[in-house]
């Protein structure tokens, strides 16, 4: 059974494919409204390239990874320094290129500030 520190292989335009085409499949099973929204995410999923669902798991990833640093931040040094931590929102900034897809920039924002002091590094 797989797991959070399994890696996840990369996906292709087959898997894409694939999904879609199941997704479309089951959609036909659902009442009309269900079976609309659905048509139109087995539309949406077959728009997708493969650098879409990397790009999409690189953040999910920085998110979780962010997370958890903060959260050790917090552990080691919150109760003693009352640090102030806040998360931003990751965002992707397209930067146009000459090329036929545009690059992303992946960009999120970490304060962090001590209430009253800092406090001295472990021995």
């Amino acid at each position: 059974m797989p797991n959070d520190t399994d890696p996840i292989p990369p996906v292709n335009s087959g898997d894409i494919a694939s999904f879609a085409d199941r997704l479309a499949d089951w959609s036909d099973n659902l009442p009309p409204a269900e079976r609309s929204l659905a048509r139109l995410l087995a539309q949406q999923a077959r728009d997708l390239e493969p650098e879409d669902v990397r790009r999409s798991q690189l953040v999910s990833d920085l998110a979780d990874a962010t997370h958890s640093v903060v959260d050790n931040v917090k552990r080691r040094w919150g109760a003693l320094a009352e640090t102030w931590v806040e998360i931003g929102p990751i965002w992707q900034k397209a930067n146009p290129t000459a090329q036929s897809r545009d690059q992303m920039e992946i960009i999120q924002w970490i304060y962090t500030r001590p209430q009253k002091y800092t406090p001295p590094a472990p021995e």
